[in-house]
């Protein structure tokens, strides 16, 4: 983005898969259209409303979680296989991170091997096309959601917002541990898209399944 160096994004686009919808994570009433979305697949998917409820909670909770969080954007899954559900979740939030240290830094210091109880997380760094070089944050995590605690692959990705202290921090999470390793590849593929946008430019040409969401709030 030839100009754009010495100026502060407004935006992001992060293009996810086709079977991917967008979840608002504007109020209350966001949480419900999604937990009503997945018990209804799940439930066509030959759940019963029980195992469906139960399903949509944990997107529910999820949901919640982020928007108390300070998120500016989500997006998922819920699909049925014949071996089961798959669930995954990818949140965009905005911190800012402590006034001493730098962030890239400050990540080496989690860095935290296998634990007795099968946890574990690894640092590194990743390279995003369009951005650079990035912080990022893997492995099998104990998330809280609401009091309730499940294991789940998580993946953090970190990136400094151009002209300001703030980063950008692509979430990705699902509770499929059977499949962690594909997953990480996933959201390292889902993330590798991220682009930033700015004042007065012209939206970038995206294919339909393409992610967009407001760097502000």
């Amino acid at each position: 983005m030839a100009g754009a160096t010495n100026t502060v994004p407004t935006g992001f686009e992060l293009r996810t898969p086709e079977d991917w919808v967008d979840f608002s994570v504007a109020d209350e009433a966001s949480e419900n259209r999604v937990a009503n979305e997945v018990w209804t697949r799940a439930v066509d998917g030959g759940f019963t409303e029980q195992q469906a409820g139960q399903y949509a909670e944990q997107l529910r909770r999820s949901v919640r979680q982020a928007r108390n969080a300070g998120a500016v954007h989500a997006a998922g899954t819920f699909q049925v296989y014949e071996d089961g559900p798959l669930t995954a979740t990818v949140l965009v939030s905005v911190l800012t991170p402590p006034a001493t240290g730098d962030i890239l830094g400050a990540l080496t210091a989690v860095a935290q091997p296998a634990r007795a109880d099968g946890t574990w997380r690894r640092v590194s760094t990743a390279q995003i096309p369009a951005i650079g070089t990035v912080g990022r944050v893997h492995g099998i995590q104990n998330v809280t959601q609401d009091g309730a605690t499940m294991r789940s692959a998580v993946m953090h990705t970190v990136v400094p917002l151009p002209g300001t202290a703030d980063v950008l921090v692509v979430t990705g999470a699902s509770p499929n541990l059977a499949v962690a390793e594909e997953l990480f590849e996933l959201f390292a593929t889902i993330t590798a898209t991220l682009t930033f946008t700015y004042e007065g430019e012209a939206p970038a040409l995206t294919p339909p399944a393409a992610s967009l969401g407001e760097v502000g709030s």
